[in-house]
């Protein structure tokens, strides 16, 4: 039978090591913690990255450039002679129903103005319906820079997403500029960059400053039409012809 003295040594000697064992798991258990603190700081920061370079695919953020070959002001781009009897100022939103509902019914019709010589049409791409729009916008001044920018908007209409959708992607633009005959590298990378990705912003500035309050808004020589998203192609052309012979 062990003595006391060695019955406490027994016992002193389980002690210390039950307290071994507790430190050692203690300390695996702090491990534990921090790498997996360590792995969701990384996935933290991972989620941030992909956010980030989403954004900069889809939302870039802008420099206030405006597209070359614009009318004073930067507001918009002008198509036609500069001499016809008629001004035409076309204000719109890429995503704004009614300006669709307009440029199916009248789009075609202003083009004909313009290649008949009778009117100069100022496209003015106003973006307030958010960062759909922004991105169009951006898109539409890389057409005007590659010389392209009816084609182009015609495309953009002919596919325009619902409003506020998340429509009007990097690659709906860059599908709908193939489509319009523009698939070059430079016209890639001015969308992507975002070039002109608040131009359309500036150009929302001054159409308040114009005193409108709705798109689509066309003026003749300066006068507001009633209800233009409205008007029949036949009613539209009449206008026009009103303007002339009072030009």
């Amino acid at each position: 039978m062990a003595s006391k003295r060695e019955q406490a040594r027994i016992r002193a000697e389980a002690l210390r090591k039950e307290a071994e064992a507790r430190a050692l798991a203690e300390r695996r258990r702090e491990r534990f913690l921090r790498a997996g603190i360590s792995v969701g700081i990384l996935v933290v920061v991972a989620v941030i990255a992909i956010v980030l370079v989403n954004r900069a695919t889809d939302d870039p953020q802008g420099t206030g450039a405006i597209p070359s070959g614009t009318v004073e002001g930067g507001t918009g781009v002008a198509v036609g002679e500069a001499d016809a009897p008629v001004t035409i100022d076309y204000w719109f939103d890429f995503q704004c129903p009614f300006c669709g509902q307009f440029e199916a019914e009248n789009g075609p019709v202003l083009e004909e103005l313009v290649a008949d010589g009778t009117a100069q049409v100022v496209y003015h791409p106003a973006a307030f319906l958010g960062e759909e729009s922004d991105r169009a916008s951006n898109a539409f001044g890389c057409a005007i820079d590659a010389g392209r920018p009816v084609e182009y908007l015609t495309e953009l209409f002919a596919n325009q997403p619902e409003e506020r959708s998340g429509g009007y992607t990097t690659d709906d633009l860059l599908a709908a500029g193939e489509a319009a005959g523009l698939d070059d590298a430079v016209f890639e990378s001015c969308v992507r960059e975002g070039t002109y990705a608040d131009w359309g912003r500036h150009v929302l500035d001054a159409f308040r400053d114009e005193g409108l309050e709705a798109t689509p808004a066309v003026l003749l020589n300066g006068e507001p039409l009633d209800d233009p998203a409205a008007m029949s192609a036949d009613e539209f052309r009449s206008a026009v012809d009103a303007a002339v012979t009072t030009s």
